[in-house]
């Protein structure tokens, strides 16, 4: 019911005085805080859920966006590691790793993002997000036609086939482009 993720925290914290919140409150709460830029604060809200819960993958998902985004890399990378090992075509799993590797912003992230991201290509290639996704890993691993080709697509899926076009246009225009791209 909250417009924002702070509104939300202050009603999870009016709700745990009148008595301890349960466990999609909690879950609630952590989520907000992660969304308030408080990856420490969720993390704490975290690891109780975790203990009782050890294989929830949206647990999991959550923790690992709040350890990346508190500078916890090792841990957020092992986490994510395992859940890939564990359901390398959950396009859970798979776009929320691709997006935290993103944030980071470097050309290995990229490529890492990229290569995570390609065996979900056959299931996911209508999916908007996956296009977007795969063009910022792409943008980052210095890739600029594929990701040119994925921000087209994402245009053309989300209703804007002018702009896909126009995105197309441009791609065209390159001179490094070979004759399969």
């Amino acid at each position: 019911s909250a417009n924002t993720p702070a509104e939300a925290i202050r009603e999870y914290e009016q709700m745990r005085t009148k008595a301890p919140l349960d466990d999609a409150q909690q879950y609630g709460m952590a989520l907000a805080r992660l969304q308030a830029n408080q990856p420490a604060a969720a993390m704490t809200d975290l690891a109780p859920l975790l203990q009782r819960q050890p294989s929830d993958i949206w647990l999991q998902l959550a923790m690992g966006e709040a350890e990346a985004r508190a500078g916890k890399k090792a841990e957020a990378d092992a986490r994510f590691e395992k859940l890939i090992d564990r359901a390398p075509r959950n396009r859970a799993v798979v776009l929320t790793y691709a997006q935290v590797l993103g944030e980071r912003g470097d050309a290995a992230s990229g490529k890492k993002a990229q290569a995570i991201l390609r065996p979900l290509a056959s299931i996911a290639s209508d999916d908007p997000v996956y296009q977007e996704t795969f063009g910022r890993a792409s943008d980052l691993a210095g890739d600029p036609i594929r990701a040119g080709e994925a921000h087209a697509e994402a245009e053309y899926l989300n209703g804007r086939p002018e702009r896909a076009l126009v995105q197309l246009e441009n791609l065209k225009k390159r001179t490094d482009l070979d004759y399969y791209a």
